[in-house]
């Protein structure tokens, strides 16, 4: 039969199909009412899909009444329209790809490839968005034995109408020639798949930004555990896993709660959308906490509490899958023969191999207290193996059973497992999952899953102090101060149990370091810890902020800074444990935190209170640092140096260098600092030096400026308004002023115009631009005012949320010389040269500047003194400046 033979009817398929896209249209509107009317996820979907069905049968047999009688009596012995992957599980959410197979008899096939373009096309044309292949039987067995996601796909097939017989053959032949005796490769791609889904979705279940399919814990690890199951039992039904006594029955019901709080999730986010959309972006999450009737209580935003019930199923979820996944899928050979030859006995009970710890069966009721676990806690902590699969669930359920009392033994035994590094943060997993670290400390259960809704963590508190927890035993391999201050701390329990606390305070009304103060006590009370300890976790807990707060934020070179924190630190060994904490702390914020900027001002702060408490001056650190500069000096210059114009630029630099402020000296390598020499040196009096370089290394540009007060008159101001002009996010600047009045000025940009390596001629204009502006050849105002509405019309970042308020905070007493001004205001371009603007306006001189950006909220630090180079005493003056600085960024924010 050929084309030319078919009876086409366009009038009734021009009537057909607006027909099928106004009942699709009305299906999703009917979800939106279910929903309304609280019916489940599991409900709504299942309903969903067989809504579906019934439209794809509709449009099927709708092309078969344009074909003859013969032509169709033929195609139903020849070809089968089958519903695989979400499509046959009957998991649909509005707008879900529909996933098809079109399975065809070998003979005919094209006859039968034009009827399956005929029906894609009407689907298509009706709203279905397809994801579909045509093939015949063999085709399709050859396709599941090369492509994983194929052969998962059919694990859930369901025939929607056609031909029954072939159907069977199909599946009849996919089990023979695709599942059976390939059981473990199918698991193992099936895995390595997920698991490169994962990697691309956030390697954690607790992402800030989940994709509620694809991210750790979503709907995929529930497919995951089905294909499983399909595998293992013959049915997809986890219900199978419960009678074949691979899942308890707690187990399934969360599972299934799981399932049903997800796909009610997908819906939601599918019609907000209209349009396939499974990312939980921050407004969607605060949208659906305000439609869930959430509220707000106990410190925790009614958002914050949405995502905390959603992290703990999607914990469950990924917690389930993981487990069966390592359970059942089939051991190898050579490590069912290998592992008794290599294991040993240890304490009667435990059995010992290079790859895991064990308990046999038949002593495991002897597992029957608290004592008992962190007994064979601190086994696989000395023998550094994780528990065998089954001895974890094991805890798990016996954990369940036991109450919070720890005895003197309990918590001797836990403080031990503590000090044992290089495996503290593997063993504290375990027992996170199993929930004997609740036990031992109870507070920590509150912040299981509990989210910091702001851009600046990346992770739920949980997993942000596991994360901070591994970064500190990270440190031990590092050959830097932070490497040696970890390696020389003695009591290291007492660390990890502050890092353990550190954010256990999150979630209440009061401020967490408060919080954190008062669970440190009860903890090390629960302890029964020394004083000294105690007393020492107190501190690291209620003062965890300390440290960055003044490397970040003040200047640490300023003796009076570093007396008042050494004075709170005390010892040495606290504060070894402080800075170790402190660059944990920020590691485990999330990828990228923690960089080169941050340990050297950290490094930094840490060097000049070490030698404070030793005692130690740095004056033989300056002398080395002066002879070291000046042999620099001389190397770099060009022209020939006798002995005594050797000693004429020794008098120089000698005498420059007094005249440089300790921050820049501090903040400044040895190369720099004579490189930055030889151009003052070799500069006219009114010249302005300016240069650019791009640093590959970060991926961003300095600017660098030297000239004279007297030639740059606000200085600050105009270079951040030149650089903004030219659409650069200042990252960080260090102002620098001799006591002669020499400038040098550093900025660190990202030039947003250019992704990678920034080319000469880019560096060549914006230096051009910043030579203008203090030339006076371009008025900086006008500069700005021309681009502004490239500059200041970029949105906000979609979905971009922030509970950190903006604030102006005077502090007239951290130094003896200056005023500091704290800004905190969401970030926005140009929110610099206004600040900068209005200081200048005001007559003020920026002695020092440190400028951070946290994503969605900067933190600006400005030293200012008046025109006499004095502290600001009036207290009407400094009501002023506070309120024009609150206008000032009001007015970048929303003018």
């Amino acid at each position: 039969m050929t084309t030319a033979s078919c009876k086409t009817l366009p009038t009734e398929r021009a009537l057909r199909l607006p027909a099928a896209r106004q009942r699709l249209d009305e299906l999703r509107q009917q979800i939106s009412i279910r929903i309304a009317q609280h019916s489940t996820g599991l409900q709504i979907t299942s309903w969903f899909s067989e809504q579906v069905d019934d439209l794809l049968n509709q449009l099927w047999n709708g092309i078969l009444t344009e074909y003859p009688t013969e032509f169709r009596a033929e195609l139903s012995s020849a070809i089968a329209l089958i519903a695989v992957g979400g499509t046959g599980r009957g998991d649909l959410a509005p707008y879900s790809d529909i996933d098809l197979l079109i399975v065809h008899r070998t003979a005919g096939g094209e006859r039968w490839h034009e009827f399956a373009a005929q029906f894609v096309r009407d689907c298509w044309d009706a709203g279905l968005k397809l994801g579909h292949s045509t093939r015949s039987i063999p085709d399709a067995i050859r396709m599941a034995r090369d492509d994983t996601q194929f052969a998962t796909s059919l694990l859930e097939a369901r025939l929607l109408v056609g031909h029954k017989p072939l159907f069977d053959d199909l599946m009849r032949k996919f089990q023979w020639n695709v599942v059976r005796g390939r059981l473990h490769t199918i698991l193992s791609s099936s895995i390595a798949e997920r698991d490169k889904e994962q990697a691309a979705h956030g390697a954690t279940n607790q992402e800030l930004e989940p994709d509620v399919k694809r991210s750790p814990g979503g709907l995929r690890d529930i497919h995951l555990i089905r294909w499983l199951s399909q595998l293992r039992t013959g049915s997809s039904d986890p219900e199978a896993l419960r009678l074949a006594g691979l899942m308890t029955r707690d187990e399934l019901l969360r599972l299934v709660t799981a399932y049903d709080y997800l796909l009610s999730i997908r819906l939601t986010l599918h019609l907000a959308a209209g349009r396939a959309n499974d990312v939980l972006t921050r407004s969607e999450q605060v949208r659906i906490a305000q439609d869930r009737g959430i509220e707000a209580s106990g410190g925790q935003l009614a958002v914050e509490k949405f995502m905390q019930e959603y992290f703990r199923h999607t914990s469950t979820v990924s917690e389930l899958a993981t487990r069966l996944v390592r359970k059942h899928l089939p051991s190898r050979w050579q490590d069912v023969l290998w592992r008794p030859v290599v294991t040993h006995r240890v304490d009667t009970i435990y059995r010992i191999s290079p790859d895991q710890i064990d308990v046999p069966r038949r002593f495991r009721n002897q597992l029957a207290s608290l004592e008992d676990l962190l007994r064979l806690y601190w086994s696989a902590a000395m023998y550094k193996v994780p528990f065998a699969d089954d001895l974890e669930e094991f805890v798990s359920t016996r954990t369940r059973e036991l109450p919070e009392t720890l005895t003197v033994e309990a918590g001797r035994i836990f403080l031990d497992i503590l000090s044992r590094s290089r495996c503290v943060s593997r063993i504290l997993r375990s027992m996170y999952r199993t929930g004997v670290l609740e036990l031992v400390l109870p507070c920590f259960r509150h912040v299981r899953c509990l989210l910091q809704f702001n851009q600046y963590h990346h992770f739920t508190v949980d997993e942000h102090t596991l994360r901070a927890i591994e970064a500190a035993e990270s440190f031990a391999e590092l050959q830097s101060p932070l490497g040696e201050a970890f390696r020389e701390i003695r009591h290291r329990d007492v660390l990890f149990l502050a890092l353990l606390l550190h954010d256990a305070g999150k979630g209440y009304e009061e401020d967490h370091s408060e919080v954190g103060r008062r669970l440190a006590i009860e903890a090390a009370q629960r302890f029964r810890m020394a004083s000294y300890h105690r007393d020492t976790v107190v501190f690291l807990v209620h003062k965890h902020l300390m440290m960055a707060h003044l490397a970040f934020r003040r200047d640490t070179t300023d003796p009076d800074v570093l007396l008042r924190f050494t004075h709170d630190v005390g010892t040495v060994d606290r504060l070894r444990m402080l800075y170790v904490l402190t660059a944990a702390d920020i590691t485990g914020v999330g990828p990228g935190v923690w960089n080169e900027w941050k340990a050297e001002l950290l490094d930094n702060l840490f060097s000049g209170a070490m030698q404070a408490l030793s005692g130690n001056s740095d004056m033989p650190q300056m002398i080395d640092l002066q002879s070291r500069v000046l042999s620099a000096v001389v190397d770099e210059l060009s022209r020939p140096t006798t002995g005594e114009e050797k000693e004429r630029i020794a008098k120089v630099v000698k005498q420059l260098f007094t005249t440089l402020p300790r921050h820049y000296l501090q903040g400044n390598s040895v190369e720099r600092i004579s490189s930055d020499l030889r151009i003052v040196m070799e500069r006219r009096p009114d010249e302005i030096h300016i240069s650019g370089r791009y640093e590959p290394e970060t991926n961003s540009v300095e600017y660098r400026i030297i000239t004279r007060e007297s030639v740059a008159e606000g200085c600050f101001h105009k270079i951040t308004g030149a650089l903004t002009s030219q659409r650069m996010e200042i990252l960080s600047a260090q102002i620098s002023t001799t006591t002669e009045g020499v400038i040098i000025d550093s900025f660190r940009v990202n030039d947003i115009d250019h992704s990678n390596e920034v080319p000469q001629f880019r560096l060549d204009e914006v230096c051009r631009t910043i030579r203008g502006v203090l030339t006076g050849e371009t008025n900086v105002n006008q500069l700005v005012e021309r681009r502004r509405r490239m500059i200041f019309s970029r949105p906000l970042i979609a979905g971009q949320f922030s509970d950190l308020p903006e604030q102006v905070l005077i502090d007239n007493e951290s130094s003896e010389r200056c005023t500091i001004v704290d800004i905190f205001a969401h970030d926005r371009p140009g929110l610099l040269y206004s600040i900068s603007r209005q200081l200048f306006e005001l007559e003020l001189s920026i002695v020092l500047a440190k400028i951070s950006t946290h994503l969605d909220q900067v933190v600006d630090v400005f030293y200012i003194t008046d025109r006499r180079h004095q502290k600001i005493n009036d207290p009407e003056r400094l009501q002023k400046l506070e309120l024009l600085l609150h206008e000032c960024i009001s007015r970048v924010n929303y003018g």
